[in-house]
């Protein structure tokens, strides 16, 4: 199996968070032909997960069917695959397909919605037998990850009540009242770890208003903390801040994570989120490895280098046999 040719045909099918379909069924259908028994785990309609089984495994390599939008032309050239999902995930995938197939102690996991809100992942830990081990497939510039910062996501709404802007105490600017808000926020301390480093926060998204002569009748906004700290303690001085009208919507919240090593690795420690927060109940061992750079994950230039691709393979390889080495 190569992986570049593997991970060019997973690229070319488009799987935008909520449209992961078709990608779905292609990983159903190539791992049934492999003799695989293929688990369709639900989590909306149209949409479900994949665990895939040759035997009886202890040891689970997974990762994200979705990507980002938008969708990004596919190209190529001597060192490199260009596009969405180059690294974030499904050159990931290639590489551990192309790493543990056939192997009766391996299995696969592919699951929705890692990008937005991690259903996915939440749907199949109910599902999933408990591990050996799990091995999540990130961008992690082939380095094993030994921990990833935790993370508070949450959106705030605001209904004021429109007017003319000539005169404005007749109405409410939720615009306003969300800025205010916000200019709060961001003067939170986010605190520092000797092992996670320095928190941050970002206001990703603001929506609201009808036009420059109205006061806004609504605003939203979109919040994500990567915490270095317990999350709950963070989620409630947002809260706090948050007085009416302004409404508190939790997305997604989970502490940093402590994750599992083995000798012979380069190691790390990652900002980002993944679906490991949701699935370290399902195994006894966590891991974090995977080929490509974070840094070109959700950019117009996202990108995976064909060697990091094939050391990937060898890499997935040697985890997964010190691994069964250790314990096994």
């Amino acid at each position: 199996m190569d992986v570049v040719s593997l991970t060019k045909r997973l690229m070319n099918i488009p799987s935008v968070s909520g449209a992961e379909g078709e990608l779905a069924r292609m990983l159903y259908h190539f791992f049934r032909q492999q003799r695989y028994s293929v688990q369709r785990i639900p989590t909306a309609k149209n949409r479900w997960n994949l665990f895939a089984t040759f035997g009886k495994p202890k040891i689970v390599l997974c990762s994200h069917l979705d990507t980002v939008p938008p969708v990004l032309a596919i190209r190529e050239d001597r060192n490199a695959l260009y596009g969405r999902g180059a690294c974030d995930a499904k050159g990931v995938i290639a590489a551990q397909m192309a790493a543990g197939i056939h192997q009766q102690d391996v299995g696969f996991l592919y699951v929705v919605g890692e990008e937005v809100d991690h259903q996915g992942a939440i749907d199949v830990a109910k599902v999933v037998p408990k591990l050996h081990a799990l091995i999540v497939g990130e961008p992690t510039e082939n380095k094993l990850a030994i921990g990833t910062k935790g993370i508070v996501k949450v959106v705030l709404s605001v209904r004021g009540r429109a007017a003319h802007s000539a005169y404005p105490e007749r109405g409410v600017s939720a615009v306003h009242v969300l800025v205010e808000t916000i200019s709060k926020i961001l003067a939170l301390p986010l605190g520092k770890h000797r092992r996670w480093g320095v928190g941050n926060l970002n206001v990703g998204k603001i929506t609201g208003g009808i036009a420059a002569n109205v006061l806004a009748p609504h605003a939203t906004c979109e919040i994500l903390v990567r915490t270095v700290g317990p999350s709950a303690a963070m989620y409630q001085k947002i809260k706090k801040i948050c007085l009416p009208p302004i409404r508190v919507e939790l997305v997604a919240m989970n502490d940093p994570i402590a994750l599992d090593s083995v000798s012979g690795f380069e190691t790390t420690v990652v900002a980002f989120n993944t679906d490991l927060p949701y699935l370290k109940r399902k195994a006894k061992k966590w891991y974090l490895l995977g080929p490509g750079s974070i840094l070109d994950a959700h950019t117009a230039y996202e990108k995976i280098s064909k060697k990091e691709l094939y050391k990937a393979v060898e890499l997935y390889r040697m985890l997964i046999d010190r691994i069964r080495s250790k314990n096994f």
